[in-house]
């Protein structure tokens, strides 16, 4: 198979297994994934990787992918422009989503994986866990650092090189679609977990009903999501790292309307003439972005804990 040297074939990333079918090829061109990674808040479709699904597990995944070296050094320049619109209604799910820790799980070490601008840590840290944070943007980990007050390295989880045993909680939300080798991410994070200790992780679910209506249009078919798991695939590659007792939750979520009106206007390429209209500083952009819709996270995501 000839392929860009920029790109790696790889087996199934949970079973290991070389036997799958193509669903949809794909139709990125050069330079397509570094762009999309500057941003977070980001259009639905138009771009992807070939997704292939495994015959074995079932795993739907993107191969062949960016080499691993690319896909970090792009998420590290990712821009942080978007935390004033997603800070209210993710400062709102992250309380749902440390409840579920919480049932679970008494005041502990924390560590989340892949946090972003800070919010659940935030959170986590307002709650008593000594809540450490890795994120390999240096702008969001600035963001998280300057606005919270948090203790985030900018950099790849693989470089930590944390002890055994050194954590009780270790939180991983929105980042397995983004990586291309999860068995081993998940392994490292069972080798940090103390015994005992609690793994909690969400991605989008490539089973749940707006998947199931929109196909391809569903906005998790995006460059950047080069896996695409459901809550059965998320917990096979869970066994395989070696956590148990794991079962599937659901916290509560929600959206602004702001957040929803945003990437319409941006695929009619009128937002940036109605900006100073519905711009998240505007009054009406405010206004919108204090209307939220709840719903739940099983609506659209899958979410997992496991233990130690």
């Amino acid at each position: 198979m000839n392929m860009d040297s920029n790109l790696e074939y790889r087996n199934c990333p949970c079973c290991g297994q070389d036997d799958f079918e193509v669903l949809f090829e794909s139709n990125m061109e050069g330079g397509d994934f570094g762009r999309a990674a500057r941003t977070v808040y980001m259009l639905p479709g138009r771009r992807w990787g070939r997704h292939v699904k495994c015959r074995n597990c079932q795993l739907i995944y993107v191969n062949p992918v960016e080499k691993a070296g690319r896909i970090n050094e792009a998420y590290s320049q990712r821009r942080t422009i978007d935390a004033s619109i997603m800070r209210k209604t993710r400062l709102n799910a992250t309380r749902s989503q440390l409840a579920l820790i919480g049932e679970r799980k008494n005041c502990a070490s924390l560590l989340d994986v892949g946090c972003g601008e800070g919010f659940f840590l935030f959170n986590a840290s307002r709650a008593g866990y000594d809540a450490k944070g890795i994120e390999i943007s240096d702008d969001a980990a600035e963001y998280a650092r300057s606005e919270f007050g948090l203790d985030v390295e900018a950099k790849p989880f693989e470089e930590l090189r944390l002890p055994d045993s050194c954590f009780d909680v270790i939180t991983l939300w929105q980042v397995l679609e983004h990586v291309p080798y999860p068995l081993v991410m998940l392994r490292e994070a069972h080798r940090i977990l103390k015994p005992g200790g609690l793994l909690a992780l969400s991605t989008p679910n490539a089973k749940g009903v707006p998947a199931r209506i929109l196909g391809r249009r569903w906005w998790n078919i995006r460059m950047l999501h080069i896996n695409q798991f459901t809550t059965r695939t998320l917990t096979a590659v869970l066994q395989r790292s070696g956590f148990k007792d794991i079962s599937s939750v659901s916290y509560r979520e929600s959206i602004s309307l702001l957040m929803l009106l945003i990437p319409i206007l941006k695929q009619l390429g009128v937002y940036e003439p109605l900006r100073d209209l519905f711009g998240p500083g505007s009054g009406l952009g405010r206004g919108l972005n204090r209307m939220t819709l709840p719903y739940p996270s099983r609506l659209d995501n899958c979410t997992i804990v496991g233990f130690k």
